[in-house]
């Protein structure tokens, strides 16, 4: 085999090491990611409920009777959902009454919870549509596996302490 030897010009553009190993320039999922993401869409989150004068666990706890979880099924959702006990979530289910936004041993919705609950989804689904809607479909379903099987693994964590 004959070396071929490179011109002037060809040998001043070639390098002269090799090549630094490329680094992506998105950091890899991990926890520092998910909770910076986590806090900055809280914010936002916790600016659409100011004027409400709920705090996010109450709205969860509203949404839950919204979508008509009977008291028991409500205290199961928080528990499951907020990982608080059982007397967090009836407390927040009596805060909510108390508020005059669900009334009953179902409860239900008044009227007044169903406007507060109604503006802050509408709100959230508008906020959602700025943040994700952009984003490909194919980017967004890994992204939603990918934290499915962090949170299931987190709660195997939980169970296990």
């Amino acid at each position: 085999m004959t070396a071929v030897s490179a011109s002037p010009a060809t040998r001043a553009a070639l390098p002269t090491s090799a090549p630094a190993a490329s680094t992506p320039s998105t950091p890899l999922l991990n926890g520092q990611v998910i909770g910076i993401a986590y806090h900055a869409i809280a914010a936002v989150r916790d600016r659409l409920l100011a004027g409400s004068g709920l705090t996010f666990h109450q709205s969860v706890a509203l949404n839950a009777v919204s979508d008509g979880l009977d008291r028991d099924g409500a205290v199961g959702y928080l528990t499951a959902k907020l990982k608080i006990g059982e007397s967090a979530a009836l407390v927040l289910l009596d805060e909510i009454a108390d508020a005059g936004l669900v009334e009953g041993a179902g409860p239900s919705l008044t009227d007044r919870g169903e406007s507060v609950e109604r503006a802050f989804a509408d709100a959230v689904a508008e906020t959602a549509e700025r943040l994700y809607g952009d984003l490909p479909e194919a980017d967004r379903e890994i992204a939603a596996r990918a934290l499915a099987h962090v949170t299931t693994r987190a709660n195997a964590e939980l169970d296990r302490l």
